[in-house]
């Protein structure tokens, strides 16, 4: 299925969005959900705007790029602002994994424009102010 860089953009964003609200916002109860007794969980930034905190996809490899594994095991280990700060540098990581995965049959004209298109966001560990509706 092939995808034009605004529509991967598109996807990028709300899940950029889904991120940014879980880490503030939403955050007591994605501090909740973070059990570390659990398994590893990962936070899931949908498109639509929506998080969860799940379990990986069992299938090997996976449809997609998944997110960072075990993002509830540091939850009591660390200072809760450094935690915070630990997700959100890899959720970034997988946000632009996943939005270049998906981009991964555009030609070199069309990546440049959906890297434009991102690049031009703050990450969600720069967007420290809570806005989770920031330049997006």
């Amino acid at each position: 299925m092939s995808r034009s860089p605004r529509e991967i953009y598109e996807d990028y964003l709300g899940r950029r969005k889904a991120i940014l609200r879980a880490l503030t916002q939403d955050i007591e109860q994605f501090y909740e959900q973070c059990d570390p007794t659990r398994e590893n969980l990962c936070l899931y930034g949908n498109p639509d705007g929506n998080w969860e905190v799940a379990l990986p996809a069992e299938e090997v490899p996976p449809e997609q790029p998944e997110p960072a594994l075990g993002v509830n095991f540091a939850r009591d280990g660390m200072e809760r602002s450094a935690w915070i700060s630990l997700v959100a540098v890899h959720s970034d990581s997988w946000l632009l994994g996943l939005a270049f995965y998906k981009g991964a049959r555009l030609n070199r004209e069309e990546r440049e424009e959906l890297f434009s298109l991102i690049n031009k966001l703050p990450t969600c560990y720069e967007n420290d102010d809570g806005d989770v509706d920031a330049a997006g």
